[in-house]
């Protein structure tokens, strides 16, 4: 791979996505709008656990921002699926630039707008809702890059084994929200009868919701979270691979929405 193509489809994707951000900006501001009405409840929550000096949004807001991640898949998947649309993704491909590098410079673009959405939504919280840690902060930022790539690569991998971006878009909603719900982003998976527990452990926002949890009220660093992050790097190495073979296998085809 030549790292100046690559650069070069990151360039022009990511100028592509800034021309429109209205979809993001309304994104962002879901889990804000949400948080008030759910902070008194899950105050009354952790205060029943033991956490006596939490506020509530220890609980809501990363809950509420990876259920955000969830919903931002289906801009990864129309980051794609336009390219057939505009009758462009082979056009591309008889360029110098190879499938390779179309693919890895849409992957970073991707990936950074998994972070920067959730990256973003995290530090409002800190100044509209006292959201804290008092865990390690470097700790906290691995967390969100380790499922920031776990979740592009799922965004990826349902690009590459579906056959238009209806079907893609509508199986991340339904997706994303089981496993935002399985994972714990809207109530705790303590609560969760023994079969819903079970099934988190293959949830990647289980992993990293549990991550976030320790950071954020018990005092935890990386040496405390490091299997949830072996966790999310496997499951981002899993998602990743069988992203590759689907589009080995069925490459998406120009005009296909």
């Amino acid at each position: 791979m030549k790292i100046k193509q690559i650069l070069s489809v990151v360039k022009l994707n990511g100028r592509l996505q800034l021309a429109e951000p209205t979809v993001k900006i309304i994104l962002m501001l879901i889990p804000l709008i949400m948080t008030p009405f759910m902070l008194p409840a899950a105050k009354i929550q952790l205060v029943a656990q033991g956490y006596t000096h939490a506020n509530g949004s220890e609980q809501v807001i990363p809950g509420l921002a990876v259920l955000l991640s969830f919903f931002s898949i289906q801009l990864i998947i129309q980051m794609f699926f336009d390219e057939t649309t505009w009758n462009t993704w082979d056009r591309q491909q008889v360029s110098a630039t190879s499938l390779g590098e179309i693919i890895t410079g849409k992957v970073l673009i991707a990936y950074l707008i998994q972070f920067v959405q959730i990256s973003v939504v995290l530090l409002l919280s800190v100044w509209l809702f006292h959201f804290h840690l008092n865990g390690s902060w470097p700790a906290f930022i691995v967390v969100i890059m380790a499922f920031s790539a776990a979740l592009t690569f799922f965004g990826t991998l349902l690009v590459s084994w579906t056959h238009s971006a209806n079907i893609a878009i509508s199986l991340s909603n339904l997706l994303g929200m089981l496993m935002a719900g399985l994972g714990g982003s809207l109530s705790p998976t303590s609560t969760f009868p023994h079969w819903a527990k079970v099934l988190a452990k293959i949830d990647p926002a289980y992993w990293a919701l549990s991550a976030i949890k320790k950071i954020s009220l018990d005092h935890a660093g990386l040496t405390t979270i490091n299997q949830s992050l072996v966790v999310l790097l496997i499951m981002a190495c899993i998602f990743g691979t069988f992203s590759l073979i689907g589009f080995n296998y069925r490459p998406l085809k120009e005009g296909n929405n």
